[in-house]
């Protein structure tokens, strides 16, 4: 996951892996134990290292699952937990070689597992804080967090002078497709509509879910002429989706857009109300279309 504007999160994907590298956590801690006790035997008794010593850590099984992609820094948690196993296998080779397990070794085997600890506890909260802040059905931006992004980018927008386009975009007869399909298949919808947009909106580019079959795009660097290309090109996208529901009946939907820009004279809220009235045009007029507030 990274934090670019416009990349979708698949929420349940990231709750899955989350679960499983917390599993593999636990397991990481477990494995540590058995293997720091068999160490401990060693020293009072002589004896040799137990099975335990050698076990491959659950987290090596996590790391090849492929879901670590999931999480940003995972990179870093990695290479942590190899630095606490090299120096595992190395304080193991002195105790096989009968040689002195110093407080130095400790020390160091302690700091190392810490850093582990704390490398995994930033991965985790990472992972919360992205799930917080996106749409759990279509993995977009959520409205909560919308309106600090819009009013940094408005914000940024007027201290480099360069333009900054919002939209509104809207499922049309969204109530109809419920209707005569079944709200699951909405929700496929929802998930197509938002994957067309992620598809075609630039990375600096974001979106957010506004509420109900509602979404709005925000268009840093983008004049009005360059916004409704954008849009016309998502418009088109969504007009080409084609979905099947469990009867072999095809789904097919559209969708139509308000454009307006942000500026110093403009509050985030005026700017919103401008592209929804905009919107509103276009579903007077006709549907299916791009309409730029004003023109």
């Amino acid at each position: 996951m990274n934090d670019s504007g416009h990349e979708t999160v698949h929420t349940e994907e990231v709750f899955a892996g989350l679960t499983a590298l917390q599993q593999a956590l636990s397991g990481h801690m477990e494995w540590l134990g058995r293997w720091y006790m068999a160490i401990l035997k060693r020293i009072r008794e002589g004896t040799a290292l137990s099975d335990a010593e050698g076990e491959c850590c659950p987290f090596h099984r996590f790391a090849a699952s492929g879901r670590e992609g999931v999480f940003g820094g995972f990179g870093e948690l990695a290479a942590h937990h190899a630095e606490v196993h090299a120096k595992a296998a190395e304080i193991s080779a002195r105790a096989i070689a009968g040689k002195t397990i110093t407080g130095s070794d400790h020390e160091s085997l302690m700091t190392l597992v810490l850093a582990f600890t704390a490398s995994a506890q930033s991965v985790e909260r990472e992972a919360w804080r992205v799930l917080a802040t996106v749409d759990p059905l279509t993995g977009v931006g959520n409205r909560q967090t919308m309106m600090a992004r819009l009013v940094a980018e408005r914000d940024r927008s007027i201290r480099q002078r360069q333009p900054c386009c919002l939209a509104l975009a809207d499922i049309d007869h969204f109530k109809k497709v419920n209707d005569t399909y079944g709200h699951t298949q909405g929700d496929r919808v929802l998930r197509a509509v938002a994957g067309c947009v992620q598809g075609i909106v630039r990375p600096y580019d974001s979106v957010f879910r506004y509420g109900g079959e509602e979404f709005l795009i925000c268009l840093p660097g983008a004049d009005l002429a360059t916004g409704k290309q954008i849009l016309e090109r998502i418009r088109a996208s969504i007009a080409q989706v084609a979905l099947v529901d469990d009867g072999g009946r095809t789904i097919r939907v559209t969708a139509t857009f308000g454009l307006t820009t942000t500026g110093a004279d403009l509050s985030v809220e005026e700017a919103v109300e401008q592209a929804d009235n905009a919107l509103y045009d276009g579903k007077r007029g006709g549907r299916n279309q791009v309409v730029v507030f004003g023109a």
